[in-house]
């Protein structure tokens, strides 16, 4: 129960330990919602900085793609191939969870064949010249965080990941 104060002629109820806890309450309010917003306008919740990923080093294979997806909505893979070999076919690897928890909607250019075995899939395509690249369109189909490798045969692998919204 407040108690009632008397200051001179007026009587107040003041709980000045409810006052502090309710400022600091909405002082660490006030903080979480510009964290939220500063993160949302640097990309956290769409297109911005944070949202982009790069994997592997520019001077030979690497992948460009989006950190976050949605279910159902599809995100772009840019998979740059090594330049040496530009003539001959590129096989590219990827574990299977790759087409667990999502499905591959469109390759350019289109493959000249997609092999799945039980650890991996061996996508190959005819011709990629050199500087050039191979785009992936994937859809997700389930909500959490994807982890797969992605790698061009003969090198290593490159472990991507990329966090899916409901």
């Amino acid at each position: 129960m407040v108690e009632i104060k008397r200051t001179g002629d007026l009587e107040t109820s003041e709980d000045l330990a409810f006052e502090r806890t309710s400022l600091r309450v909405r002082c660490v309010g006030r903080a979480f919602l510009i964290l939220f917003v500063l993160l949302a306008a640097a990309g956290l919740f769409g297109d911005g900085p944070l949202s982009h990923a790069r994997a592997g080093d520019e001077s030979g294979f690497f992948v460009r793609y989006e950190r976050f997806a949605r279910v159902d909505g599809t995100t772009r893979f840019e998979i740059h191939p090594h330049p040496q070999n530009a003539a001959a076919p590129r096989r590219f690897f990827t574990s299977t969870s790759l087409f667990e928890r999502g499905h591959v909607e469109h390759y350019v250019p289109e493959p000249s064949s997609v092999e799945i075995a039980a650890d991996r899939a061996v996508i190959t395509f005819p011709r990629v010249e050199a500087g050039g690249l191979v785009v992936l369109l994937l859809r997700p189909s389930r909500p959490g965080l994807l982890r797969f490798s992605l790698g061009e045969e003969g090198g290593p692998a490159l472990d991507l990941s990329l966090l899916v919204y409901p």
